[in-house]
């Protein structure tokens, strides 16, 4: 006799994966066919739920410096340390930012999070251009970053940005070059 097992999965959906469990003789015939379904699922926890459970906070405002805003397409990273959670998004023409988390299953729980603020990446050279085959052989420089993002808010450790998110809706609106003078002045 021979066991064959086939796994059926179904993502994306509430129905529960299926594995049919087919017993053959050596002549191939069907003995039995069995279908384990929701049980093999709760013994396996393979049920993933992707409504938080933790109380939610939801994030948005403005990047400007000076009053002027940032460049198009900056990004602007919230990353809890406690929770290993990180929301991002990426600042519109008008400065606006609004934070999607990264795990829909997570989501954005209340909590201290370190702030970092990021300049857009520049676009790559097209194939085929000089500026493409200078960037392969490594002539070019990387093109400075923008003055509007200060290079000391490019990551968590260096930003010293750190907001505090409370359930529902949370606006932060960030002047880096205020707090780029206050960062430097303590």
């Amino acid at each position: 006799m021979n066991w064959q097992v086939l796994f059926s999965f179904r993502f994306g959906t509430l129905k529960p994966f299926e594995v049919l469990v087919t017993m053959t003789t050596s002549c191939g015939q069907s003995q039995s066919t069995f279908w384990i379904g929701l049980l093999i699922l709760a013994s396996f926890g393979c049920a993933k739920d992707d409504n938080p459970t933790d109380p939610q906070a939801s994030v948005s405002g403005s990047v400007t410096y000076d009053g002027s805003p940032v460049p198009l397409d900056s990004l602007v990273v919230f990353y809890s340390i406690d929770k290993a959670v990180t929301g991002a998004g990426k600042v519109d023409s008008l400065g606006k930012y609004s934070l999607t988390a990264a795990q829909k299953s997570v989501g954005l729980p209340i909590g201290r999070y370190q702030v970092m603020i990021r300049p857009p990446e520049p676009p790559a050279p097209q194939p085929g251009t000089p500026e493409y085959q200078d960037a392969m052989t490594g002539k070019t420089k990387p093109a400075p970053p923008p003055k509007e993002i200060p290079v000391r808010f490019h990551t968590l450790q260096d930003s010293k940005i750190v907001r505090e998110l409370k359930v529902g809706p949370n606006t932060f609106d960030f002047d880096l070059a205020k707090d780029l003078a206050k960062i430097e002045k303590n």
